[in-house]
């Protein structure tokens, strides 16, 4: 068995009017890596590096299942070109939603999803 500690801190499910209530169980939250994230994993958060400090959750509005697909640094939907600098692979997580098909993240960066 491999187990894989990461130095990051999730803080609680933020429940104000920002946020989209939580549609699954949060006790199934893992942590992993963007280029483990597989078709269907519900993504509910990022972990930002801010210079140093302790990365924490930042919640998204609302969640949303991943649909991984290869990431095109050429592709025209306004996010993918944000990446296309990024000196490591980059995966595109996308989704179903259509005003915002494509999500890049660098393969590397840690994600909170639920499994699928």
């Amino acid at each position: 068995m491999c187990v894989e500690f990461f130095p990051v801190v999730v803080t609680d499910i933020p429940d104000d009017g920002e946020h989209a209530p939580l549609l699954l169980d949060p006790a199934a939250a893992r942590i992993v890596h963007a280029a483990e994230v597989a078709d269907g994993d519900t993504v509910l958060a990022s972990f930002p590096d801010y210079s140093g400090q302790t990365p924490h959750s930042d919640y998204f509005n609302d969640q949303y299942k991943a649909r991984p697909k290869p990431y095109d640094p050429t592709c025209a939907c306004g996010s993918c070109a944000t990446m296309a600098d990024e000196s490591e692979p980059v995966v595109d997580l996308g989704d179903d939603n259509p005003w915002q098909v494509c999500d890049p993240w660098a393969a590397s960066a840690l994600v909170l999803i639920v499994p699928a």
